[in-house]
């Protein structure tokens, strides 16, 4: 049987199977993980390790590296006060979605999945308005559109105040409010979940400051069920 080897350039399964490359790049315990958050809107470092619980901070540090020097994650300094470093994904990371899509589909229909009533007690307001619209985004709907919508989720606590920005085909969303949004929403989880899955228009849940059309076409990006 052949056994996973080591390599000056991390572990490989050194086979040629297309499967077994594709497990090199992406197969280490946290990578998936990691590029799921760095589309869900997680650009810095603490807010990636904090996102993974449990994943120590020389863990984090060695699968950036990778992913970078691979060509699937860019490493953005900026000369503020004090210095900040963010990650993003570059169009070959972004093509990874179609990987973590089948894993969700696979997981609905063989693990139990997140439901609306998990939000707040097992699984956080943050992570639940970053991921699953994240992964019920169209990229192929939202070709000719630019829209920032902010969203305030009344009973998410302190921090309830996502935006979500919608360009160049992708979603990307962000933990805080945008004064220059193009249309705002204030509502609920329940109202939030009935918006992202076309149940209801974004009046209908909530207080809409905006365009009733430009609400209508963001929703339009999503799945429904």
């Amino acid at each position: 049987m052949a056994q996973r080897a080591e390599s000056d350039t991390g572990r490989t399964y050194n086979l040629p199977c297309v499967i077994a490359q594709v497990l090199d790049v992406l197969g280490d315990r946290w990578t998936l993980l990691i590029i799921r958050d760095l589309m869900s809107g997680l650009h810095r470092y603490n807010d990636i390790l904090e996102s993974c619980a449990g994943m120590s901070p020389n863990v984090l540090s060695d699968r950036l590296r990778r992913l970078e020097a691979m060509g699937i994650v860019e490493r953005h300094y900026f000369k503020a006060l004090p210095p900040r470093v963010e990650y993003t994904l570059t169009e070959k990371g972004w093509e990874v979605r179609p990987i973590l899509l089948a894993l969700l589909d696979w997981g609905r229909k063989y693990v139990e999945p997140i439901r609306e009533e998990h939000v707040g007690s097992r699984v956080s307001h943050d992570f639940a308005v970053r991921v699953i619209p994240t992964f019920a985004f169209h990229p192929e709907r939202a070709e000719d559109l630019e829209a920032r919508m902010t969203i305030e989720i009344s009973d998410a606590g302190d921090a309830n105040t996502w935006t979500f920005d919608i360009h160049d085909g992708h979603l990307h969303p962000r933990r805080s409010g945008a004064p220059d949004a193009d249309v705002f929403l204030r509502t609920d989880t329940p109202g939030f979940f009935r918006f992202i899955r076309g149940e209801a228009r974004a009046e209908e849940v909530g207080e809409l400051t905006g365009s009733p059309e430009l609400a209508a076409a963001i929703q339009a990006c999503f799945r429904t069920q």
